[in-house]
């Protein structure tokens, strides 16, 4: 029923949604220093069905969520100097409501900060500083597939805060708990990238988290990445290692993740997979794609894909899920429209039988 509605409601979402194009927001001042303001809108309709109830809201697109930001460009000593600060609008996302909390739709948080930092950059590589990207921060995330605004590895952003139900009973296991990617985040680090080496890029990290009073531990990863495309094929992959050092108790991640596309078709094939290699879990996620031109106004693109994990939260535990999603671009508006529906089913925890949970994400991304 969620899904027959959206997709009745789709159409008119999309002309209501498409705004003007925005203007260039680039300034440049006698020395050259150029200053960029850049941002986006991701509202988002979302309906969950948790296999007893069913849940209706609009918010925002926990996948790509609403932001603004600022980048400040010049030149120090002959290398590039830059200086980025980023924050969501504070919005409540897909990834925050279930059944039980009900957060306000407004509600900025020192949390909501993404970045505020410098990067010096030249053929030495670059050093970044400050709130930002650790190392591995996308690793388990490379998609081409041009749908991730609505469906890629991290199956949580959709619907991750909702609570499987025990036959009618809610129980104590969220959608996050027993779905993850093991991708990297942002901290207060210091960072180095290494040159482009034929396509190999090699990063490392140490920071630690002063956004949150409670996190008091230390973080450290490295992550090779590689890219190549020519007139045929492009493909991107990326793999890293991630270790966290909560006073005296450790956790150990490896992650990975490529996505090929076959430029004259289309198709498109990625793959992402992790461990936790201290408290267990382990995944293997899979998306086949498809994007082209079928309007004269901008790419379709459409996917499907599988996850499939275990041993998250109980050891021998079954996490699987599939999803289907669409996008189409409006190029001359900055606008992505999308629609996709997922399905959550967790199993093999004793004398415990969970409902699946369906939902769905229709809204629309306008970037400027």
């Amino acid at each position: 029923m969620i899904l027959h509605r959206s997709i009745m409601a789709f159409p008119a979402l999309m002309v209501v949604a498409i705004p003007a194009a925005a203007a260039d927001l680039t300034f440049t001042n006698g020395s050259g220093t150029t200053t960029t303001f850049y941002g986006q809108l991701n509202p988002t309709f979302q309906g969950v069905d948790d296999g007893d109830e069913t849940y209706e809201k609009l918010v925002d697109n926990g996948n790509s969520v609403s932001r603004i930001g600022i980048w400040i460009d010049g030149t120090l000593w002959g290398n590039t100097a830059r200086f980025n600060f980023e924050t969501s609008l504070g919005v409540a996302s897909t990834s925050e409501t279930n059944q039980v909390d009900d957060p306000p739709w407004l509600d900025w948080l020192r949390t909501d900060i993404r970045k505020l930092e410098v990067v010096y950059s030249g053929d030495f590589g670059a050093v970044w500083a400050g709130q930002g990207s650790m190392a591995t921060d996308g690793v388990s995330e490379v998609d081409n597939s041009g749908t991730s605004v609505v469906g890629y590895s991290s199956l949580s952003d959709t619907a991750g805060s909702f609570i499987f139900r025990d036959g009618a009973a809610l129980s104590s296991t969220t959608i996050g708990d027993v779905f993850k990617n093991f991708d990297g985040t942002r901290r207060f680090r210091l960072r180095y990238d290494t040159p482009d080496l034929s396509g190999f890029v090699v990063s490392a990290a140490a920071g630690y988290d002063v956004l949150s009073e409670t996190d008091d531990a230390d973080y450290y990863d490295t992550a090779l990445r590689y890219g190549y495309k020519d007139d045929t094929f492009s493909f991107n992959a990326a793999i890293g290692y991630s270790f966290k050092d909560d006073q005296g108790k450790t956790t150990e991640q490896v992650m990975a993740s490529a996505s090929a596309t076959h430029v004259p078709t289309g198709l498109n094939l990625t793959v992402a997979t992790g461990e936790q290699l201290s408290d267990g879990g382990q995944y293997l996620y899979t998306k086949i794609g498809w994007g082209g031109d079928v309007v004269g106004f901008g790419k379709t693109s459409v996917s499907a894909d599988l996850y499939s994990g275990s041993d998250f939260s109980v050891l021998g535990s079954e996490s699987s899920s599939w999803g289907v999603q669409a996008v189409q671009q409006f190029a001359e508006q900055g606008l992505e429209a999308y629609l996709g529906y997922r399905e959550y089913a967790y199993d093999g925890v004793p004398s415990v039988d969970y409902q699946d949970i369906g939902a769905v994400l229709f809204g629309a991304r306008w970037k400027f």
